[in-house]
């Protein structure tokens, strides 16, 4: 297998090349009329040992993650993701949110297993079935998250939002072992891969609907921002603020997103919200960052291998960042837009995708699932396109340049063919959803067109990020549109950080090139059906790579220890 040119680049060394069960079948049958219901005591017990297996067997199955394989890391990541619960505890549950005897249920099948849950369908005599989700041992926050999904679920659901109605949940500990949700099955299907395949016409009519769907979220009427709780699911002294409109019901309360809890971060004693003022919101995420790296901070690798030659494969320490964290809240007051309509908090979809998407068979959307991590933002830092519809990285997109449809596709190849065509895909879906957005959305659009819109929101999303190695906030700079910025960056530093920023970004092409060639995510996950084919790409591009160090004694043993498609120490 020969690697495509950027990934021999990046691949080679990232230097100078760049880059028990038993099956017992019992022998027991009637030996006079007297003893025909006799049984060997003997065979009977290897029978109930069977058995016994066969449900450890099927135990162990309901509770570790079989959907896919990992080419690197694999064992951490089946760690995070082995649960082990009591069966016979959630089939109960499931019978009683129906209001039914736990004797009806005719069965509990795994559906299916994504990045922070685990989901069951149970089906009942009459056929009635519903979904319940358990999240992994490392989903965070623990308690929070679940009690938060569903008082979103609900909240929103009242708001004429289409979401799976809640039959039942639980946060603390109870007899099934873990915490979970119950909720109806959804009508209509997920959009899922089927979205490449969609009509024009059809596409647009999602979008259509989705831009509807958010126009109804912008117009809720919030008191902070952070995430959504019912009242009585927080502990007393818990910091909420109600929710006007539900009597005592609603809630905010902290912020259940990902970077608030991840890793070591769940341990901090930080702000987390809610926040009704914004510039409480601009500068918590930033704290909590120096509040780490306070606590936790160190010396490490880049996290992402690929980007550790551009570092001379040293460990970066953290206080360059630190600085430049205390700099972003020294910018803060100046980031609030003069627009006090950009200022009102909003909740938002945390992932609008296809997968999550329902639609009937007219294509119009049924529903919206996964409601985890929800929480709610000013306007200005809420506002963006879903990362599935832009295409910010095109500057014909960017300038809101309507779509031309291609022509000459005849004397293509397919592979040329499918390049333009999907060219076309993702500027028409970034161009409609901007148009739909300006003709039922104002107050979205009003957020978009602001011309410090995209800057802000990356500074924020950079500041509130886990730690890496790249000072990504020294790269941004306001253009000389803040007359009285408090603090100044040398020039040279600023070009320094970008051409980083730059083979950072090359990089990260190559190594996405080589996971397209492999057939792995970043991650390293892969379907088990493509594992072990995975595996031996995989095994082909390291000798190729390690093969091209020569006799360059240093940049093999370095390019081994960093390679980004073997086991690595996640801490170091």
């Amino acid at each position: 297998m020969t690697l495509p040119a950027t990934g021999a680049r990046t691949l080679a060394m990232f230097q100078r090349t760049k880059w028990m069960g038993c099956n017992v079948q019992p022998l027991l049958q009637p030996i006079t009329s007297i003893l025909g219901s006799y049984r060997c005591p003997q065979c009977a017990t290897i029978q109930k040992r069977a058995a016994t297996q066969n449900c450890v067997n099927r135990n162990r199955e309901l509770s570790e993650y079989t959907s896919g394989r990992w080419l690197f890391n694999e064992s951490i990541r089946l760690l995070e993701r082995r649960l082990a619960f009591n069966v016979d505890e959630l089939k109960k549950a499931a019978a009683r949110a129906l209001g039914r005897p736990a004797t009806e249920v005719k069965s509990l099948l795994k559906l299916l297993e994504g990045g922070f849950n685990r989901v069951f369908e149970i089906t009942m005599e009459d056929g009635t079935s519903i979904l319940a989700r358990l999240p992994y041992p490392s989903t965070r926050p623990r308690r929070l998250a679940v009690a938060s999904e569903v008082a979103t679920m609900d909240f929103v659901r009242a708001h004429g939002i289409p979401t799976p109605q809640i039959l039942g949940y639980a946060m603390h500990d109870n007899p099934v072992g873990s915490e979970y949700i119950l909720m109806e099955k959804l009508p209509g299907k997920p959009i899922g891969d089927a979205w490449v395949d969609l009509s024009e016409q059809q596409r647009l009519q999602v979008l259509y609907d989705v831009v509807q769907l958010e126009a109804k979220l912008f117009d809720i009427k919030l008191p902070a921002s952070g995430s959504i709780y019912y009242n009585k699911d927080l502990e007393p002294g818990s910091p909420m603020l109600d929710i006007e409109g539900f009597g005592s019901k609603f809630c905010v309360g902290r912020y259940t997103g990902l970077r608030w809890w991840f890793g070591t971060r769940q341990d901090l004693k930080t702000d987390r919200g809610p926040h009704s003022e914004p510039l409480r919101a601009l500068q918590a995420p930033a704290e909590k960052e120096l509040a780490w790296i306070h606590e936790y901070g160190r010396p490490r690798y880049p996290f992402r291998r690929q980007h550790r030659e551009a570092f001379n494969y040293e460990k970066q320490d953290p206080s360059v960042h630190t600085k430049s964290l205390q700099d972003y809240l020294h910018i803060s007051p100046h980031m609030l837009p003069k627009n006090p309509e950009l200022l009102r908090p909003i909740l938002r979809h945390p992932d609008v995708q296809p997968n999550n998407i329902f639609i009937s068979e007219d294509f119009r959307i049924s529903g919206l699932i996964d409601w985890q991590h929800s929480v709610a933002l000013p306007t200005f830092l809420a506002a963006g396109i879903p990362n599935s519809f832009q295409n910010y990285n095109d500057a014909e997109s960017r300038s809101f340049s309507p779509p031309q449809r291609p022509t000459g596709l005849d004397p293509m190849d397919d592979t040329e063919r499918s390049r333009v065509l999907e060219e076309y895909r993702r500027r028409y879906i970034h161009f409609y959803y901007l148009g739909f957005t300006q003709r039922l959305n104002e107050r979205h659009w009003l957020a978009l067109e602001d011309e410090m819109d995209i800057l802000r929101r990356r500074m924020f999303d950079h500041a509130g990020e886990p730690w890496e190695e790249l000072d990504k906030l020294t790269s941004l700079n306001t253009g000389g549109n803040t007359k009285t910025c408090p603090v100044s960056f040398a020039q040279e530093e600023a070009e320094r950080i970008d051409a980083l920023d730059n083979l950072h970004r090359e990089a990260d092409g190559d190594v996405e090139n080589i996971n397209d060639l492999i057939g792995i995510g970043s991650d390293g996950w892969t379907t088990n059906e493509l594992f072990e084919d995975a595996k031996i790409k995989a095994a082909e591009i390291r000798e190729q790579a390690l093969a091209s160090a020569n006799d360059d004694t240093w940049l093999r043993e370095t390019s081994e220890r960093h390679w980004p498609f073997d086991n690595f120490d996640e801490e170091d």
